[in-house]
């Protein structure tokens, strides 16, 4: 439609298959057989006397009700959940953008273990740059897609909810589910990038005559209350411009008092989901919600040292709103952390961060420059504490609740992290090179987010 829209005049079979789907075809009625099966049925093309052009329909109300410059983004979420209440996986996503009455980009694919999509990834964020985000997925695909994608959603209109109250599907329902009960005769396809193409139509379908964008975003808002933007010293664009990294976050009432510390390792993320409209709270989140008056961020580089920064700021400052949970140490993991390293990200200006721990105490978290800075230190702490190790008692700066943060966290991200033992190497100087090996290539995972291990 784009390419008729922008060709003066009608187009040849072997001309549009030649350009548009890339087909070395010579005959006529070839070419038209072929487009005929890609886009029979469709109402805005007509195809006579050896050519196809645009069908010129009048638009329907709803399609009326769109203003000319409206730019919408419309993304499909599909996943699955491996156990009934866990969290949701997604296996496919798909989204589309619309100028006007004009689908201008699209994209979309499955989700694989062994594809982790970065460049669907980065098309997704393209698609919805600067657009009004109309969303269909599964309950828990919002946060499903906001995690994937790395950043938040803007105010997304959740059509699926929509549909439940407009129409009673299930929550649960699918895109061809939505399609069949608005009476859309459309295919649905088993190609992502072409099942998106039937979300603007039940959008358009399911937004009523002269309906506006916000008239549609209240009637998906939840009876919650609205977020009281007037009293406090940032803006939602505040929030959105937190950084998208590990980090923790502070909470201030108007006095300047501490309320609450946070972590998290997307805080763009995580301070949207505390500033989001309508969003269903625990009676204790929502005075947290209530009282702040302005917030902090602090990059950490790593969600591991988000953890432990965080425990430590509430051991100290012991927040008014901070539930002080009691970490309980259980012996049998902190007996398996005999001799580790644990390397990570490090927030700027360093690279990476090392973390040694031996005989159950963690030793200290050493910062990594590019050019080598913090390894002299490492290495005797590797001397002293692993390959010559000192008669009589030790001490360690840390308490044993940072420990078990650690094996919780190690336990939990097994496949993610970068950990050895470095007795397992023959000296301190292998373990130097190793980590040199790491600080030239400045990280310590591949593109896909996998551990890097050095042969």
């Amino acid at each position: 439609m784009r390419y008729l829209r922008e060709t003066e005049g009608p187009v040849t079979s072997v001309r549009l298959a030649r350009e548009i789907l890339a087909l070395r075809v010579a005959d006529e009625l070839q070419a038209a057989g072929v487009l005929g099966s890609a886009f029979a049925g469709d109402p805005r093309l007509a195809y006579d006397q050896g050519v196809w052009r645009r069908v010129e329909t009048s638009p329907d109300a709803s399609q009326a009700a769109a203003p000319a410059g409206e730019e919408l983004a419309f993304v499909l979420v599909e996943g699955a959940r491996p156990a009934p209440r866990g969290p949701l996986r997604l296996t496919a996503v798909s989204a589309a953008r619309r100028s006007a009455d004009a689908i201008v980009a699209a994209c979309g694919g499955d989700l694989v273990p062994f594809a982790p999509g970065h460049e669907l990834r980065a098309d997704l964020r393209r698609i919805l740059a600067g657009a009004r985000v109309a969303l269909h997925a599964p309950p828990g695909g919002l946060a499903a897609l906001e995690d994937w994608l790395e950043e938040p959603l803007d105010d997304p209109l959740p059509l699926a909810l929509l549909a439940r109250r407009r129409l009673g599907l299930p929550a649960t329902h699918s895109v061809g589910d939505l399609a069949a009960r608005l009476g859309l005769a459309v295919t649905i396809e088993d190609d992502p990038a072409r099942r998106i193409e039937v979300l603007p139509e039940c959008f358009d379908a399911l937004r009523q005559a002269g309906e506006s964008w916000e008239a549609l975003a209240a009637a998906c808002r939840a009876p919650g209350p609205s977020i009281p933007w007037s009293r406090y010293a940032f803006s939602k664009d505040d929030v959105l411009a937190a950084p998208a990294a590990p980090g923790t976050y502070r909470f201030y009432d108007a006095e300047g008092r501490l309320l609450y510390v946070g972590q998290s390792r997307n805080m763009r993320r995580r301070l949207a989901s505390w500033f989001r409209d309508g969003a269903k709270r625990a009676p204790r989140g929502q005075a947290i919600v209530d009282a702040v008056h302005r917030f902090e961020t602090a990059v950490s580089g790593s969600a591991l040292e988000a953890i432990l920064r965080e425990a430590a700021q509430i051991r100290r400052d012991a927040p008014e709103r901070n539930v002080q949970r009691r970490v309980r140490v259980r012996p049998s993991r902190k007996n398996r952390l005999d001799s580790i390293l644990v390397l990570e990200p490090a927030e700027e200006p360093w690279v990476l961060r090392a973390w040694l721990i031996r005989e159950g105490r963690l030793l200290e978290s050493v910062p990594l420059g590019r050019r080598g800075g913090g390894l002299k230190r490492v290495a005797r702490l590797l001397d002293s504490e692993f390959f010559e190790p000192r008669p009589g008692p030790r001490s360690s700066r840390d308490r044993p609740v940072d420990v078990e943060l650690v094996a919780r966290w190690l336990a939990e991200h097994r496949d993610r992290a970068v950990a050895f033992d470095p007795t397992h190497l023959r000296s301190s100087e292998e373990v130097v090179l190793r980590l040199r090996w790491f600080l030239e290539r400045g990280t310590a995972v591949d593109a896909d987010g996998t551990p890097i291990l050095p042969r």
